[in-house]
Order: structure tokens, then C-alpha cells, then sequence
């Protein structure tokens, strides 16, 4: 597993709880595409998500072909720890894993 510069994690907190959005940069190819040439680009996506904030699981997500390049998670957690450590891990079809840290606003 990696630290990666590839996943962004951005928090804005309101009265009501923290808004939290995660970039995850990936090609999410779906391997039914071709190049210029005709040529199958093979597939190479995310498979799932996890999302922790203090070791505990606030998300999990099931990604797939579906979903478009540089996939975008928005979410909003209630009673979330001023301070609290959100760590995010993804995991591709090719066995690449990334993971992220953040502190919460």
C-alpha cells in the first residue's frame, strides 16, 4: 500500500456536521474502449473504497466500469471530531491499493 498524492480530501464543517469530498485520480478505464487503432484499452478501475474517520468505517463503496474518470465521493458526516484523522483506501482490478490521510475541519 501506498500514500498517495492521488486522492485529495477536502472538509468544510457547518452547524449541522462536515461536508467531506474525495478525489480519487484514476484513469477508471473499463476495458471496452479502444485506442486510435482499434486496439482494446484494457481494463484498470477502482473496485472499492474505504473510508475511516478514527479507525472507525464512516463509508464503504463498490466502484466499478461504470463510474467515470477521477471518481468524486461527497458526503456529509454528523457529530464528526473537530481534529479527527479521516483516512481514505482505495483498491483497483490490478491490485494497486492508495491510501490518503486528512485531518477533519
Amino acid at each position: 500500500m501506498s500514500t498517495s498524492d492521488d486522492i485529495r480530501i477536502r472538509s468544510r464543517r457547518h452547524a449541522d456536521g462536515v461536508d467531506v469530498l474525495v478525489l480519487m485520480l484514476h484513469p477508471m478505464e473499463s476495458g471496452l474502449r479502444t485506442d486510435d487503432q482499434g486496439r482494446r484499452v484494457p481494463a484498470h478501475y477502482i473496485i472499492d473504497a474505504t473510508i475511516t474517520v478514527d479507525a472507525r468505517v464512516v463509508l464503504e463503496a463498490q466502484l466499478g466500469i461504470a463510474v467515470a474518470r477521477d471518481p468524486l465521493l461527497q458526503f456529509r458526516l454528523d457529530n464528526a471530531p473537530a481534529g479527527g484523522t479521516i483516512r481514505v483506501v482505495w483498491r483497483d482490478n490490478r491490485g494497486v491499493t492508495q491510501a490518503a490521510t486528512a485531518v477533519l475541519a
